[in-house]
C-alpha cells in the first residue's frame, strides 16, 4: 500500500486584461482562469478552465496530474493535460494532450528556468506542438521579481513561431499577486494574436 501525505487542497483565480497562452493572446478581452488543485506532498491533481475567444470553442478546461520534485537544488516539473475545449463549433479537435516538463535553480537571487510543452495532436486546427522556453527570474526586493523569457514554437497546422515577454510581479499579503508583463513575438504581420501587447493580471492563491 502506499503511505501518502495528508492532502493539501488548493484554488488560484487569475484576472488578466487579455488571455495569453504559448506567447499569443487567446482572448478579446479579460480572461478568468481557475485552477483547483489537491496536492500530496510533491505529487498533485487538479483541474483548470479559462475563457477564450475562437472560432472553434468559447473555452478550455480539463483534468491535470503532476509532480514538483527537488534533486541537488533543482526544481522539477512534471505534468500531463487532458484539454478540453467548450461549446467546439466545427468538425476541429475538440480534446487533446499535452505533456510539459520544467526545471529550475536559484542562484543567488537569480532563477534561470527552461521548460517543454509539447502535444500530438492539439485543439483546433494544430496538430502536432512543441512549445520551448527558456527565462530567468530575478528577485528585486523580498516580494518583488523581475522576469524574462525568450520561447520558440514548432506546430503542425499552423505558423511556427518566435515570443518574448518581460515584466514585474509583486506579492502582496501572501495570497495576492500583481503582474506586468510586455508580449511580442516574431511573426506580428500575421494578425493579431501575435502583436505586441501589455497585459496586467492579479492571481489570487488560497
Amino acid at each position: 500500500m502506499f503511505d501518502l501525505p495528508p492532502p493539501d487542497p488548493g484554488f488560484e483565480i487569475t484576472i488578466a486584461s487579455r488571455g495569453i497562452s504559448k506567447g499569443l493572446a487567446q482572448t478579446e478581452g479579460p480572461q478568468l482562469l481557475v485552477r483547483p488543485e489537491l496536492a500530496f506532498g510533491r505529487a498533485y491533481v487538479g483541474a483548470y478552465a479559462k475563457n477564450v475567444t475562437s472560432t472553434s470553442s468559447d473555452g478550455e478546461a480539463g483534468p491535470v496530474i503532476g509532480i514538483r520534485p527537488q534533486s541537488s537544488g533543482f526544481d522539477l516539473s512534471l505534468s500531463a493535460t487532458l484539454k478540453l475545449a467548450l461549446s467546439p463549433v466545427g468538425d476541429t479537435d475538440d480534446e487533446a494532450l499535452e505533456l510539459a516538463a520544467s526545471v529550475s535553480r536559484s542562484i543567488g537571487a537569480l532563477t534561470p528556468r527552461l521548460g517543454i510543452t509539447w502535444s500530438p495532436d492539439d485543439l483546433g486546427s494544430t496538430g502536432r506542438s512543441t512549445f520551448v522556453e527558456g527565462g530567468v527570474t530575478l528577485r528585486l526586493a523580498e516580494n518583488t521579481n523581475a522576469s524574462a523569457a525568450f520561447a520558440r514554437r514548432e506546430r503542425d497546422g499552423g505558423p511556427d513561431y518566435g515570443a518574448f515577454n518581460a515584466g514585474v510581479s509583486h506579492k502582496l499579503g501572501g495570497r495576492l499577486t500583481l503582474d506586468l508583463r510586455y508580449y511580442d513575438t516574431d511573426r506580428s504581420g500575421l494578425g493579431e494574436p501575435f502583436r505586441a501587447r501589455v497585459i496586467g493580471s492579479v492571481r489570487a492563491r488560497f
